[in-house]
């Protein structure tokens, strides 16, 4: 399981986008599944990433090119089966709050957990 965010582990942060207008070129940007950012993302050549609700965005959220799909803890053990199942590209992620989660969390084959901490611009649960 890769780390992001924990200190004895180098990570590149994480920035929170609200609306697809702040998307930029050169940084790793997360937002909620929407289209319009998405594509923002992909006309700029952005890395970017994607907080998916249901399994269709997780489809989705890979086949466009995200790095990370950041997923529910519930929902973590079926996005990491579908995205082993089909070999995405994308990583399945969750955010954490200490490393006191990190053994329940690699019991759901998560790829990621990312701590609060590097998600630059949001507060998360």
């Amino acid at each position: 399981m890769q780390l992001i965010g924990h200190e004895l582990v180098p990570y590149e942060p994480i920035f929170w986008r609200e609306s697809a207008r702040q998307i930029e070129a050169g940084k790793q940007n997360l937002f909620k599944f929407d289209e319009a950012a998405i594509k923002r993302a992909q006309e700029l050549g952005a890395q970017f990433s994607v907080e998916a609700e249901n399994l269709n965005e997780i489809i989705v959220a890979n086949a466009a090119g995200a790095k990370f799909i950041v997923v529910p803890r519930e929902l973590a053990s079926k996005a990491a089966k579908l995205a082993q199942d089909y070999l995405f590209d994308a990583q399945i992620c969750v955010v954490i709050e200490s490393r006191n989660e990190l053994a329940a969390l690699s019991e759901t084959g998560t790829d990621v957990a990312i701590f609060k901490n590097a998600v630059i611009g949001k507060d998360k649960r």
